[in-house]
C-alpha cells in the first residue's frame, strides 16, 4: 500500500468516525492537506497568508476547500478577527487541522447556533504536557483525547462571544462517547461527543438556540474572544 492510499483509508475512517458523532442537522467531513488546493484559493483567501510557510498554506488552502465543499457552494471565506473562517450568512461551521488532515463541520439549519470542532492524534501526551491539559479531577481521561473535547468546547464558546480560557478553565465528565465541558467560572455547560477515528481522536460540540437562550444569556457583550486560543500541547 502507498503513503497515498494509507493516508485516504486514514480519511475515510476519520469521516466515518465524524458522522458517527454528528446529529443530521451538522454535514461534517475530513480532506487530506494537499498542495493542489492552494490552486482554490481566492484572492482575499491567499493574501491572509501570503507570508504563512508552505505547510501552513496548505492547511489554510486545505481547510478552505473543505468548507466550500462542505457547503455545496463556491466563494471565498474569510478569517474573523477569532481566526475563525468567516462562513456565508446563514451558515455556521468550524474547522480544524492537524499535521496531514483538516476536519469541518458545518450547518444552516435554524436551530443550530454554534458548532465546535477538533482533532489530535491518538498519541499520548509527555507527563508534564498532560498536567498543562487535565485538571486533577480529570486524572482519568486521556490527555489527547481531553484536548480535543476542550478545544471543541472552546471553540463553541468563543464563536458565541465568550472570552480566553485556559484549559483548567474548563472540567470534563465523560459517559462512552459522550461528555459535558463546564466552564467553571461561569456555569456554562457544553455537550458533545467524541470518537477515535482510525488513528485521532475527533470531538464535536453542537449547540442549539435554545441552549443558548438557557444557558448563555448572561455572557457580557464587552467579553469577546481575543483571537487565541488553546495552546495545542507539545506545540
Amino acid at each position: 500500500m502507498t503513503d497515498v492510499e494509507h493516508d485516504d483509508l486514514e480519511c475515510e475512517a476519520v469521516v466515518q468516525g465524524l458522522r458517527s458523532i454528528a446529529p443530521p442537522t451538522v454535514a461534517v467531513g475530513a480532506r487530506r492537506i494537499r498542495p493542489a488546493d492552494l490552486a482554490t484559493l481566492w484572492p482575499v483567501e491567499a493574501d491572509h497568508i501570503r507570508r504563512a510557510v508552505p505547510r501552513r498554506r496548505e492547511e489554510f488552502a486545505t481547510g478552505r476547500a473543505l468548507l466550500r465543499h462542505l457547503m455545496a457552494r463556491s466563494g471565498p471565506v474569510p478569517v474573523a478577527p477569532n481566526r475563525a473562517p468567516v462562513l456565508p450568512a446563514g451558515f455556521c461551521g468550524s474547522l480544524a487541522h492537524d499535521h496531514g488532515l483538516a476536519v469541518a463541520g458545518v450547518s444552516r439549519h435554524a436551530d443550530v447556533a454554534a458548532i465546535g470542532i477538533d482533532t489530535e492524534p491518538a498519541t499520548t501526551l509527555e507527563p508534564g504536557i498532560a498536567a498543562m491539559v487535565l485538571r486533577a479531577d480529570e486524572a482519568n481521561i486521556d490527555a489527547h483525547r481531553a484536548f480535543t473535547m476542550k478545544e471543541a468546547a472552546y471553540k463553541a464558546w468563543s464563536s458565541l462571544g465568550g472570552r480566553l480560557l485556559d484549559h483548567h478553565d474548563v472540567r470534563l465528565l465523560t459517559d462512552g462517547s459522550t461528555f459535558r465541558a463546564e466552564v467553571v467560572a461561569d456555569s456554562v455547560v457544553f455537550d458533545g461527543r467524541s470518537v477515535l477515528g482510525g488513528r485521532r481522536w475527533l470531538a464535536l460540540v453542537v449547540v442549539t438556540r435554545p441552549t443558548v437562550t438557557a444557558r448563555l444569556h448572561h455572557l457580557a457583550d464587552g467579553d469577546r474572544p481575543d483571537g487565541r486560543r488553546f495552546r495545542p500541547p507539545g506545540r
